[in-house]
């Protein structure tokens, strides 16, 4: 009586965890890889949450500060407890400028040349802000668009694993064809949870980015606007 596919994958102690500790060369490697891009992937969604929260929370605080009727001096000095903050380094580095401005460290500018400085000065920082807020996201682009291509290597090599062995034994049972077959399996499945982790982070981020960049260039020409008609007129 011939045996079933169950026995034998019984017999051959076939599962994937044993695959996975067996695997050698390019499989190996394959599934390293993968692995190690699961794992970046995870400490980058990590990271970046929290600092999305982070940030979340000391613009909100900023802001409310900013218009509750306080000082310029008395906000510059609170803001750098807010160091988790986009808006308040734009600010930082717009009172500087406009300090600047004021105590007449530039002398013979008009009063649009110094709106000018004044603006460029937002702008830098509010640049260096975003530089910040990007930082990783390559990373996850990158994961997402090679994870998949790299399960698919792993499939592809698998099937040539299963074919070869065929061709070596002459028959195609399941224990012959079983560990290329799962090879392919594995590597696929790794290949997935590595990418569709990536891709979504990566979209979810590049929201908060857009959100953060709309609220540090409303904050900026609402700054703009307060220093030509209290300072700059």
């Amino acid at each position: 009586m011939p045996s079933s596919p169950l026995i034998i994958l019984n017999q051959s102690s076939l599962n994937i965890i044993d695959m996975i500790l067996h695997s050698r060369g390019m499989v190996l490697i394959d599934l390293l890889v993968l692995i190690a891009f699961s794992f970046i992937t995870w400490y980058i969604i990590v990271f970046k949450s929290m600092r999305f929260v982070k940030s979340a929370g000391a613009n909100k605080m900023f802001l409310e500060l900013f218009w509750g009727g306080s000082s310029l001096d008395q906000i510059y000095k609170k803001s750098g407890e807010l160091e988790d903050g986009t808006i308040s380094k734009v600010y930082m580095a717009g009172y500087k400028e406009l300090a600047k401005l004021e105590s007449g460290q530039q002398p013979g500018e008009g009063k649009g040349q110094k709106l000018q400085n004044l603006e460029r000065s937002l702008k830098k920082a509010a640049m260096g802000e975003i530089m910040e807020l990007e930082s990783k996201m390559p990373v996850l682009a990158t994961i997402a668009a090679t994870a998949p291509f790299l399960g698919l290597f792993g499939t592809v090599w698998g099937i040539m694993v299963s074919f070869s062995a065929i061709g070596l034994k002459g028959n195609t049972t399941l224990a012959t064809v079983a560990p290329g077959i799962v090879d392919a399996l594995v590597t696929t499945a790794l290949g997935l949870i590595a990418a569709i982790p990536a891709t979504i982070a990566y979209n979810y981020f590049q929201r908060r980015i857009r959100l953060q960049i709309a609220d540090m260039e409303t904050f900026a020409n609402d700054f703009l606007n307060i220093a030509q008609r209290k300072f700059l007129s």
